[in-house]
């Protein structure tokens, strides 16, 4: 029986570039290869459900130990589980919120465009930062639907009554679904910074399926109304209170790297190291990005 030799192949999104070699083993060897395999594969998938009720519990609950806000958050995090009324619904129908909605769409529409052209002149370099130009792109393209569905949200269901139909329930899980969703983008960009940029061991890589089952967790308790309260904009701020290891993971990734000073040695122009080529500005874009 023959195993491939590529290191990480089945933690890596992207198909390797080199040929890879087989390699003879034995039967024995194969047993204990599979036996490992599967056990890492049960600790990922019990600590990816574990994580993933966790951290919802968290952020339901954390609006609620809020010094000196308890008695705001009781008033405001009312459940409604898609079920609305005169005397706790308040839904925001002003032009400056769509509207900046839809502003906010076209910037992140046109962020992802740039994130999937932006190419160098060397192949080889273009081939190591695709998956995490694509990952990039997803991330803000998912934030582009959510604000496109939450601006026509925001401007057309004008009612109580518009707002418990179907059609409300659809656009305001496509707006809040995608902002819970966006955690598997985020692990993702953050694993391929890890691979390419991190130091090895800081940060814990885990199999490719990791984040994308976090993100789908969280999708799917917002569709079943778990992320639903009485002033619907509540459900943005618990989604995005459900993005934290996700983003201390990408915190992670490039926070625990030493980098060089710029000062330190000449660096000829075409010939710098992916570290090298990750100046003080754009580590400085990358954390603010992930902290606001």
């Amino acid at each position: 029986m023959y195993l491939v030799s590529k290191k990480e192949l089945k933690d890596n999104m992207c198909l390797p570039t080199e040929p890879i070699t087989p390699i003879k083993v034995s039967d024995g060897e194969t047993n204990s290869y599979s036996s490992i395999s599967w056990t890492t594969t049960l600790k990922y998938v019990l600590s990816a459900a574990f994580l993933s009720v966790a951290v919802l519990e968290f952020s339901l609950w954390f609006p609620f130990v809020l010094p000196g806000l308890t008695t705001a958050a009781a008033d405001t995090y009312i459940p409604a589980f898609f079920v609305y009324d005169e005397e706790h619904t308040k839904f925001d129908n002003t032009p400056w919120t769509y509207n900046t909605d839809y502003l906010l769409t076209i910037v992140m529409s046109i962020l992802a465009i740039q994130c999937i052209l932006a190419r160098s002149d060397n192949d080889q370099k273009n081939q190591r930062s695709l998956c995490l130009r694509l990952c990039s792109a997803s991330l803000l393209i998912c934030y582009a639907i959510s604000t496109l569905a939450g601006a026509w949200a925001h401007q057309h269901f004008t009612s109580v009554e518009s707002l418990n139909t179907t059609r409300f329930r659809i656009f305001w899980f496509v707006c809040v679904g995608n902002v819970s969703f966006a955690s598997c983008y985020m692990g993702l960009i953050g694993r391929e910074v890890q691979r390419h940029f991190g130091v090895t061991g800081a940060v814990p890589m885990g199999p490719w399926w990791f984040w994308p089952a976090y993100g789908c967790y969280m999708a799917l308790t917002c569709g079943l109304g778990y992320i639903s309260f009485k002033r619907p904009a509540c459900d943005i701020f618990i989604a995005g209170g459900t993005q934290y290891p996700s983003t201390f993971f990408c915190l992670g990734a490039l926070g625990f790297r030493k980098w060089p000073q710029q000062n330190s040695k000449k660096i000829t122009v075409g010939k710098e190291t992916s570290i090298e080529l990750v100046k003080p500005m754009y580590r400085a874009m990358y954390y603010i990005g992930f902290i606001s």
